[in-house]
């Protein structure tokens, strides 16, 4: 039920979200890849404003909220929530972007 409830939580959000003017979002995913986007560049400005790398910081908001929801979704109702181990490996022309759940993000 949690996971239905943190649903349902977001769905106002989603639905601004995706009815901003100009937006012609087709599939849920779609929404939500553009939303995730947005809270990362949000999360990396934050980081930037506080005189950081904005980048790790966003690295592991992803990391750590993929991990929240497989666990959620593996979490059984008699017991503890499950723990997860995230690996994100993203490799562009310009270096090496990594999260792994127990260490700090790396950028080269």
């Amino acid at each position: 039920m949690l996971n239905r409830n943190r649903a349902d939580g977001v769905a106002e959000l989603v639905r601004q979200f995706a009815s901003q003017p100009g937006a012609a979002y087709k599939t849920p995913e779609a929404i939500a890849a553009d939303l995730i986007g947005g809270i990362l560049h949000w999360v990396m400005r934050a980081g930037e404003m506080a005189g950081d790398d904005g980048r790790k910081p966003a690295l592991a908001a992803a990391r750590l909220g993929l991990g929240s929801f497989i666990s959620d979704v593996h979490a059984s109702p008699a017991g503890p929530k499950p723990a997860c181990y995230t690996l994100i490996t993203v490799r562009t022309d310009d270096g090496l972007w990594v999260s792994e759940t127990g260490y700090e993000e790396v950028i080269q």
